[in-house]
């Protein structure tokens, strides 16, 4: 398998219900086109800890800048990241996000108004 792209849903001005569908971790992590308006929220269901990763490109004088770990709750774990600077762009213009176990993960992206 290969990173896979994820669906970015728009949140109205009247609110959104988080009760929709959220999608399952893909253990080669998920990548989404950068916007500075855009949250990623991860819910783990799974009965241990999990660690999402949002990787950063790039070196500051030579030295890899080094990637940003989230820790999500056991059990009904339920965390929003905020909005990612440009540092989190890759290349290609996406973000990615890798899992240290993808069982019980499940994840969605949000473009604020």
């Amino acid at each position: 398998m290969a990173r896979t792209n994820l669906t970015v849903t728009a949140m109205p001005r009247t609110g959104l219900n988080l009760a929709g569908a959220l999608t399952p971790a893909n253990t080669d992590g998920h990548a989404f086109p950068h916007s500075s308006k855009r949250q990623i929220r991860v819910k783990n269901a799974a009965s241990a800890v999990r660690t999402v990763t949002l990787v950063i490109p790039g070196q500051l004088e030579g030295q890899p800048l080094p990637d940003v770990p989230y820790t999500i709750p056991a059990n009904t774990g339920d965390v929003l990241i905020p909005p990612l600077g440009d540092v989190y762009r890759q290349s290609d213009g996406t973000v990615w996000i890798n899992y240290d176990d993808a069982a019980g993960v499940s994840v969605a992206v949000y473009e604020l108004p």
